[in-house]
């Protein structure tokens, strides 16, 4: 009885090995499918490979890819702490908005041309069919602070959400910044007609140097 009960556990116990194992080797042949469809390595699914994915695409995909991966939007694009970024800025004005002789305030809307060079994005042309100047969304990349000093709205401008960057294929980002300030001017019209108002516009920009 005893000899009877034992080899029925063992046929019980043969028989859900070999179902587990069936069901196993499923569930992998079913997982070999599902990556083979999706295009991944089967057992590389932590590493994202490019490779065969780029040859696919256009060469202004490919360098937007690239510029994305390369990118370091949150700390200033230099390869030592310590080193400097030189800002090159030149203003422009759109067009004085509005002039309050009573108040001394002037409203202007104006521009800066601001560019610099981002260590981390200079790019082999000739990987990219000779691409030297594209475009991406500013988010992407780093961007200085700058303060308006006088204004007596915000004197912290944002850059906008769908802003864009200019950048070329030695590190140099470019970018227009356009701006509103609403700023304190002393107003003389003692000789008006004839009179000339000087306003003053300062602008800061911080994150230059730890």
């Amino acid at each position: 009885m005893l000899l009877w009960l034992w080899w029925l556990e063992a046929v019980a116990l043969l028989r859900l090995v070999h179902f587990s194992n069936g069901f196993v080797a499923s569930k992998k042949r079913q997982n070999k499918l599902d990556l083979s469809r999706i295009g991944a390595r089967p057992g590389n699914e932590d590493e994202q490979d490019y490779t065969e994915m780029e040859q696919f695409q256009d060469p202004n995909s490919r360098l937007s890819a690239y510029i994305r991966r390369h990118a370091r939007y949150y700390h200033r694009p230099t390869l030592h702490a310590h080193d400097c970024i030189d800002i090159h800025v030149s203003a422009g004005l759109y067009q004085v908005v509005e002039l309050d002789q009573r108040n001394n305030l002037a409203t202007l809307s104006a521009y800066f041309d601001v560019w610099w060079f981002d260590k981390f994005l200079p790019w082999n042309a000739s990987d990219f069919d000779g691409i030297k100047l594209t475009f991406v969304p500013a988010k992407w990349v780093w961007k200085p602070e700058f303060y308006l000093y006088h204004s007596i709205q915000g004197r912290t401008p944002e850059y906008a959400a769908d802003a864009t960057a200019e950048i070329r294929s030695d590190g140099r980002v470019r970018m227009f910044i356009p701006i509103t300030s609403r700023a304190l001017c002393p107003i003389n019209v003692k000789y008006f007609p004839f009179d000339t108002q000087n306003c003053s516009f300062y602008a800061q920009f911080n994150q230059l140097k730890t």
